[in-house]
Formats: C-alpha cells, structure tokens, sequence
C-alpha cells in the first residue's frame, strides 16, 4: 500500500480511531479522575462497545459475533463494580473486564474463541504490545491525510513535527518545574495551570492514544504482514518534522541553561532576591535532569535512526541541532552534579547518590559517543560496540574504585567537620566497608557509638547465621569483616538490646 497517498475509506477509517479515541479519553478523566469506580464504570465499557461497533458500522466492516456473547460478560462483570463494594470483587471484576476487553480486540475479525489452545489465552496480557505498530499507522494516515498528491508537501510535515513537539516540550517542561524551584515560579506565571490540570490533559493523552492503538489494531488491513522495513516506514522522520522538534527541544533547554547560569552558577545574591535560600534552591532536582538527560538520549537516538539522511551521511541541520542539544544537555548534567554534592554536603554520602555521580559521567560519555556517530561514524554496531566497551571499562573501574569503603570514610570525615552521622545507613553498608565503620565504635559521642554497636552485634548475629554457612557462601570481603566483627563481639553485646532514648 502507497503510504503517501492514503486511500479515501483509510483515511476516514485514521480520523473514526481518532474521533472514538480522544471522546473515551474524554470520559476517562471525566468518570474516573479522583473518583471511585462505580455507574462510570459499566458505562465506560459500553462506550467502548457501542464506539467498536459505530466505527464498524461506519468503515463498512462486520464484526464477528464473538463480540456480541463476550459482551455479556463483559457487561455483567462490569456492572458488578457497580453493585459490589468489595474491594477483591471489585479488583477481580476490573480485572475480568480488561480482560474480556483484550478478547474482544483478540477476536473482532479473526481468530475463533473456541479454537484458543490455553497459549493463546495466556498471551491476552500481553496483546497490547500488538496495538504500537497499528497506533503508528494511524499516526502516519493522519499526519499524511493533509497531502494531496505523492509529492511531499511543508505543511503536513510541519503539522507532524509539531504534534511530535508538543508531548516531548511537556514531558521536559515537567521535569524541569520539578527540578528547579525558579524555573517552576517562571513556568507558573507564565502557564496559570495547577497540578491537576497538568495532571488530566496527560491522562487524557496517554488514554487517547491507548484506545487508538486498540482501535486501530482491531480495524488493521487482514493479513497484512509487516516487514521491518515497511514498519520503519511509519517512523520515518523528514527534516523538517525532525528539525521542529529538535528545534523546539533546544529552545526549552536553552531557556532552562539561562536560569541555571543566573542562579545556581550565579549565586547567592540572585536567588535572594527571589525569596529563597541558595540550600532550598540548590539541594533538589538531581534526579530529575539526570531523567532529563535519560530521555534524551532516548530521543536523540530515536531521530538519529529514522530521520532521512542524505545516502548515508546525516544532514548538516540534523548535525548542528544534535550538537547543541548534546552540549545543553552536559551543562544540565552538570547542574545536577552541583545539586547534588550540594544535597551530599547537607545529608552525607548513600550508594545512590554516588552511583548517580558516576552514572552522570557514563551518561556524558555516550552523549559524546553517539555525537561522533551522527558526525563522523554512522555504523550503529561501531557504536553499539563503543557503549559495550564503555559499560564494562565503567563497572571495572566501580568494583575497583569500592564505592562503600569511599562513603563511609566521607560520611565519617563529614562528621568530624559537622557532628553529623547517620549511624544506621552506615551498619548497612556492605562487608567491604567494615574497616572503616569499625571506627565509629571509637568516636566520643555516647548515643551514635551505641546505636552503631547494637546494630552492628545484629549484622554479627545475621553474618554467622545457616544461610552464610558452608563454602559456597564464601567471599573476600565478608571473611575479612567477619574475622574484624567476631573480634569485637564482647564489646557489641552490652548494647544488643540498646534502644535510642530520643525515640523513647
């Protein structure tokens, strides 16, 4: 099939799955948003039904009268939310209703029920992962309906590259709120949208384009099998569609780098003036850009694969924006490096947060390599094999850097400048830090040493139990800080049963 000029009955079937779609993701947040299933509930599913069979009807295409009989189930389960309070019924009747859903999607048009081996019913679940590539079409027939002839026209690609812009900016304008205290005010007086508004146009979006997927697989061209090839087809990207949203991506990044220029790296003074402490604003948001940088690599390596080159090489517009949008996204991992050591100062060192450091750097070096692909190197196995090596030089150089023994001892050395410790994070720091958290049995303050002791008598008791018994079980580091606690032991009994008096 010509996928640039759609046929008339395609196209009406891409704007029926739309229309039906975007009205159930209506009522979704209209029946169920911060509300308790009840009536919503059977009427929800009849909606399902009735918009199955008005777009059947409508498309010219019969349904198989499974449909009909798996609907009075389907029905009768659903009503029962309505009429049981129970929360197991209610559960176990949600449940039976998705599932009589997924059948009916199952066998709509094909596949007889009565012949199902119990494979195919435990294959049900998991049907959903069918609905992607027909979603994907129907995305392509609507973005592809605007044109009229087979020569590529600008405006269904700007169209296109626009409502690919559009879900990304969210996501991104999200997590940035999250992150940074100033940049949420900004956002906020900008965009006088609360939570809850944000929170129903996703849900609204996320089920829309759920229901298009089921719609749109229910209503697929029979038979149609679909190479590789031809399903990377709906994922093609022109370069004007992919220069939109890289575009606009960059824009928002931008924006987001001059605030973190004037505030987090300009210090104290400006963020004063906004009403705010440089700890409140600095000691957050880490997690949140290194998401930021998660999802675009992502999405640098998802255009990077279908947009159109020319013959084998990227073009010079893809090349200058992946650049920028690689420099912009060091500098906000950059950002959260310096929130979090901030974060560490304040709060002491834990596996995660370290861990999240060096992910940083390991996220910065792909960055770096996926940019030599798109400018100088285009295979994808050289690049695969570029992160493989990176992965494994980065799990060699965290076995040997020892990650626990490099916490304690700053975690010990920050309570040496501040009186700070939290003793009991420390206790459950692995065997391989035992060398240095034996130290705190030393230290002068009464409470933590005796917290710390009884906690550690407990690791001694777990340690010597059936379960690390035998030679199997045998490891360095654990033999080393058994032959250290057991040593101790005399001294970690008195206070086996000590309990905290502040949380008395």
């Amino acid at each position: 099939m010509d996928m640039q000029n759609p046929q008339p009955e395609l196209k009406q079937g891409h704007f029926l799955i739309a229309g039906a779609s975007l009205i159930l993701g209506l009522l979704f947040n209209f029946f169920f948003f911060e509300k308790m299933p009840g009536l919503s509930f059977p009427l929800y599913v009849i909606f399902i039904i009735s918009l199955l069979y008005v777009i059947s009807a409508l498309l010219k295409k019969k349904i198989s009268s499974q449909v009909a009989w798996l609907a009075v189930p389907l029905v009768f389960f659903s009503a029962m939310v309505f009429v049981r309070s129970s929360e197991l019924l209610t559960f176990l009747n949600a449940a039976a209703s998705l599932a009589l859903l997924l059948l009916v999607a199952g066998v709509a048009f094909e596949n007889e029920i009565k012949k199902f081996l119990l494979s195919d019913y435990i294959k049900i679940p998991f049907l959903p992962l069918k609905f992607i590539f027909p979603l994907l079409k129907t995305l392509s027939g609507l973005f592809l309906a605007f044109e009229k002839s087979k020569d590529k026209k600008i405006l269904p690609q700007v169209i296109k590259g626009v409502l690919m812009a559009i879900p990304v900016l969210f996501v991104f304008l999200m997590l940035f709120s999250s992150a940074d205290l100033i940049f949420q005010k900004y956002v906020s007086d900008f965009i006088n949208f609360d939570e809850e508004t944000y929170a129903r146009i996703i849900i609204v979006f996320l089920v829309t384009l759920a229901f298009m997927g089921a719609y749109s697989y229910i209503f697929k061209e029979r038979g149609e099998e679909k190479s590789a090839g031809q399903k990377n087809q709906y994922l093609k990207l022109g370069h004007i569609e992919n220069s939109i949203l890289l575009g606009s991506v960059n824009i928002l990044f931008f924006i987001f780098m001059i605030v973190q220029f004037t505030y987090l790296f300009g210090g104290q003074s400006n963020i004063s003036a906004q009403g705010l402490t440089y700890a409140e604003y600095a000691r957050r948001g880490f997690f949140e850009l290194i998401f930021v940088a998660i999802i675009s690599l992502t999405l640098l390596l998802l255009t990077e694969k279908f947009v159109v080159k020319k013959e084998t090489d990227h073009l010079l517009i893809f090349k200058i924006l992946s650049a920028a949008l690689v420099l912009q996204v060091i500098l906000i991992m950059a950002s959260a490096f310096i929130r979090l050591s901030l974060y560490e100062q304040a709060y002491g060192f834990t596996v995660l947060r370290l861990f999240s450091h060096a992910f940083i750097f390991l996220l910065s070096l792909i960055f770096c390599l996926l940019l030599y692909k798109i400018y100088k190197d285009n295979r994808e196995n050289a690049f695969a094999f570029r992160v493989f090596v990176s992965l494994i030089i980065f799990l060699a150089f965290m076995n040997l850097f020892n990650p626990d023994v490099f916490i304690a001892r700053q975690n010990i050395k920050r309570f040496n400048e501040t009186g700070k410790l939290d003793v009991h994070y420390l206790s459950r720091l692995s065997d391989d830090a035992i060398e240095d958290t034996i130290k705190i049995l030393d230290i002068s303050d009464e409470n933590l040493k005796k917290n710390f002791a009884r906690d550690l008598y407990w690791r001694v008791e777990r340690n010597n139990s059936v379960y690390f018994s035998g030679w199997q079980t045998l490891n360095l580091s654990r033999l080393k800080a058994g032959k250290i606690l057991n040593s101790k032991i005399s001294e970690l009994e008195p206070y086996k049963d000590y309990q905290n008096p502040e949380t008395l």
